[in-house]
């Protein structure tokens, strides 16, 4: 067996309370960075629930102001025949499914 005079049992000891504490602390740093983002995450979930109302508010009011362009361009062919009415508008299309 080979003896080794410098790992005493206190030595043995100091190194495990060290390597604890050191364990410890990046831990708690870890524990810390999860916390903050677990807040994150909550706050882009609130964020898209938002997101995702608005959307489908504007997607009702495109409709119906689409509707709104209709009536008036058959209300403007009805008085006056000779009018051209307005080019309607162009829709995306990634935005024509949702309408």
């Amino acid at each position: 067996m080979i003896a080794v005079g410098w790992l005493t049992a206190e030595v043995v000891q100091a190194f495990g309370v060290a390597l604890a504490t050191v364990i410890g602390a990046f831990t708690a740093h870890q524990a810390g960075q999860v916390r903050q983002l677990r807040t994150r995450v909550t706050e882009l979930e609130s964020q898209d629930r938002t997101d995702i109302e608005r959307f489908r508010t504007l997607v009702r009011l495109i409709r119906q102001l689409l509707q709104h362009g209709d009536e008036l361009t058959v209300l403007l062919t009805q008085h006056a025949p000779a009018a051209k009415p307005p080019a309607p508008p162009v829709i995306p299309d990634w935005l024509q499914p949702e309408l």
